[in-house]
């Protein structure tokens, strides 16, 4: 049961505080926020400055406390204060400016945004939101320099209040859902120094999908390389391709893919295809369902880019794909030339048996080399090799190995960096001619 002390307490911190600070409904109803349930903290407010006008008319009647006293706390608190004040002295009083929110803080604001973002929402195809504020460090540091002052235990922070005024608002008027943990769209509210004045921005999540693409060409690249004379290297690569293929689809801003791997510029990748997750930046659209994707898609004929969308993905999905292709099984084929010597059918199987199931270490490719400029050490496993005669001079390989290993590196030895290789087994000069990849194994996502 709740004693009499405690509701002294409540009130003498009110006092205690109003003395000193000029305080909105409001402001002052947050900082015993924790006190009751169903209130909003203008009414919290309201119903303190109106028991204590009550609690100062007593005590100024029995000459507890002095007209000034009265008249300080009247201008402080402005509201029923200031108004039982001038019922006793027949002295209008200059409420002073709230000092936490300027008096800027009321449910008219909170309409008025509101209102504001349910407009932008609408834009977007969206289910459900989560309301986001960012104030000035001067509001922040005001709104501390109280709560310390004080030693409230009550309070709230004025954050907390805006985002869930506001919130509530936008449930109510949009039927949109708050989401608290993974929200279609964060409305981002931004307040000036004096919360005089906001912008409203809507930050939509990102569509994310995930499928497979096919590269059916050679000389297309994973995502745009742009050299350091600002010149792009390749005229096509697999993002262009979906971002041409999607964007206006989903009316979306921007897209970029996550891919498990990648393979080199001049591989194809063909068989099983490559698994990526999709990430659709801001779209209008976000309700289509996957056959309608993939129906429009495949519009698109004779395409040196294919690509199959098979559900939707999550963030956990990009970060399993990145991992598990370091390590995941991989499948090549690759055509050689050995440029001086013919290759004969028992070095062949020699290679099947030198490469069953053996680490294989490669020092940084000198080809990478001069990009990354910094070298180290890469074990991977390969499971097995599989030849076949062409030519006198030129066979071809089928690899299984660790994701990660450097399939040309592994022909040519990369004058001794990649060891054991094709070519020191064999004693030949390599020249690997071609590259496919034909398999790349997926994690469960």
């Amino acid at each position: 049961m709740i004693t009499l002390s405690f509701y002294e307490q409540v009130f003498a911190i009110a006092e205690k505080v109003l003395l000193k600070y000029p305080l909105c409904d409001a402001c002052l109803g947050r900082l015993f926020a924790k006190l009751g349930v169903g209130l909003s903290n203008i009414n919290r407010g309201y119903s303190i400055k109106t028991v204590l006008s009550m609690k100062l008319h007593a005590q100024y009647t029995r000459g507890e406390v002095s007209r000034e006293y009265f008249e300080k706390i009247a201008e402080n608190a402005g509201s029923v204060v200031a108004s039982m004040y001038k019922k006793l002295f027949n002295t209008d009083l200059k409420s002073r400016e709230c000092y936490l929110c300027h008096n800027m803080l009321s449910s008219q604001l909170y309409d008025s945004i509101a209102e504001k973002a349910i407009r932008e929402l609408e834009k977007y195809n969206v289910t459900s939101f989560l309301i986001g504020v960012s104030l000035d460090k001067e509001v922040l540091n005001r709104e501390l320099e109280l709560l310390l002052e004080c030693g409230l235990s009550y309070a709230e922070s004025v954050k907390r209040e805006i985002k869930r005024e506001i919130g509530k608002i936008i449930r109510d008027k949009s039927g949109l859902k708050p989401d608290f943990t993974d929200p279609d769209a964060i409305v981002m509210v931004t307040f000036n120094r004096d919360l005089k004045e906001y912008n409203v921005e809507i930050e939509v999540k990102p569509l994310l999908l995930h499928g497979r693409y096919w590269k059916l060409a050679r000389r297309i690249s994973q995502v745009p390389w742009i050299t350091r004379s600002e010149v792009k290297k390749y005229p096509l690569s697999i993002q262009e391709y979906i971002e041409k293929t999607l964007k206006d689809l989903f009316k979306a801003s921007k897209i970029l893919i996550h891919a498990a791997g990648r393979e080199d510029i001049d591989a194809r990748m063909i068989g099983s295809g490559r698994p990526l997750v999709i990430e659709i930046k801001s779209p209008l659209r976000r309700d289509l369902n996957i056959e309608f994707i993939n129906k429009h898609i495949n519009l698109v004929r004779d395409a040196p880019v294919k690509l199959h969308v098979e559900g939707t993905a999550s963030r956990k999905c990009i970060r399993l794909l990145k991992e598990s292709s370091k390590k995941s099984s991989k499948i090549y084929r690759v055509c050689i030339y050995s440029p001086f010597e013919d290759v004969d059918e028992d070095e062949l199987k020699k290679l099947g048996e030198i490469f069953n199931n053996i680490i294989v270490h490669q020092k940084t490719p000198l080809r990478v080399l001069r990009r990354k400029k910094r070298e180290h050490v890469r074990a991977r496993r390969v499971y097995s090799v599989r030849a076949i005669r062409i030519t006198p001079r030129v066979f071809e390989v089928l690899i299984h190995c660790e994701g990660g290993l450097y399939i040309k590196e592994l022909v040519h030895g990369d004058q001794g960096r990649t060891t054991p290789s094709f070519a020191t087994a064999l004693n030949k000069v390599l020249i690997p001619v071609e590259l496919d990849v034909l398999y790349v194994e997926e994690k469960t996502l």
